[in-house]
């Protein structure tokens, strides 16, 4: 009897159902955080685009705010599955999102920030005939610092490192692997394809499906990032 009761607890259809169940409320947990931007992104698909409210683009932007500590508690509980292919993911969601909301929260909102500025910056560029290479130029920093916290929020959700220090490494792994940064970016590109051009019904797994890609593409970098800091055990969220 405890034979089959363990046959059944490591079996792949166990294994699939526990899969669908942490992808499932973990996107119910960061869409219920984000619940303001889901209902502006119902808004302007129901508008259609070409339709945008005045003045719903800097709303947008604000509501975009909370993405990152939800976003930090995702990436958190799929870096756990993929560790020890087992998690809690109503407490561990939970405890990530409070652990480190205030660290993700600021880099979320420093790149919000840099982003819309440089996006004016392009619009600027372009209505006023400058040379293409600025316009060009400017959207590749955009690129890079959105990159840059592909590395970040994976970083903040499994150390406790001081800000410099999260901001240094994912800055120098966003260059130095290079290939992984290309993954990330395509992941994004491609789910963000399927779910404007295919079907939205993608949403109700887009983010953990895309937190889960990133932790994994980045498993043997965080991993690296351990080995150097293990001897300082109080840096590493278990």
């Amino acid at each position: 009897m405890a034979k089959s009761r363990k046959e059944f607890g490591e079996g792949p259809l166990y294994t699939i159902t526990n899969y669908i169940f942490w992808f499932l409320l973990g996107n119910l947990y960061f869409l219920l955080l984000n619940i303001p931007l889901v209902l502006m992104l119902i808004i302007l698909f129901s508008n259609g685009t070409n339709k945008i409210p005045q003045g719903f683009t800097s709303i947008l932007v604000l509501c975009c705010i909370p993405i990152a500590p939800a976003a930090t508690a995702l990436f958190s509980v799929m870096g756990k599955i993929i560790r020890e292919k087992d998690v809690s993911i109503t407490k561990d969601y939970f405890k990530a999102y409070k652990t480190n909301f205030t660290q993700s929260l600021f880099f979320g909102a420093l790149e919000i920030m840099i982003i819309c500025i440089l996006s004016i910056d392009i619009k600027y560029f372009i209505t006023s005939a400058y040379p293409k290479v600025l316009t060009v130029s400017t959207f590749v920093i955009i690129v890079f610092v959105f990159s840059i916290n592909l590395y970040i929020f994976p970083i903040i959700s499994r150390f406790y490192l001081g800000w410099k220090d999260v901001l240094k490494t994912a800055m120098y792994f966003t260059i130095r692997k290079f290939n992984i940064t290309l993954l990330c970016l395509s992941s994004f590109l491609i789910i963000g394809f399927i779910f404007f051009k295919v079907t939205t019904f993608i949403l109700i797994f887009i983010p953990c499906i895309v937190c889960y890609l990133v932790m994994y593409y980045q498993k043997n970098i965080l991993l690296e990032i351990e080995n150097k800091i293990k001897q300082d055990t109080d840096k590493v969220q278990l």
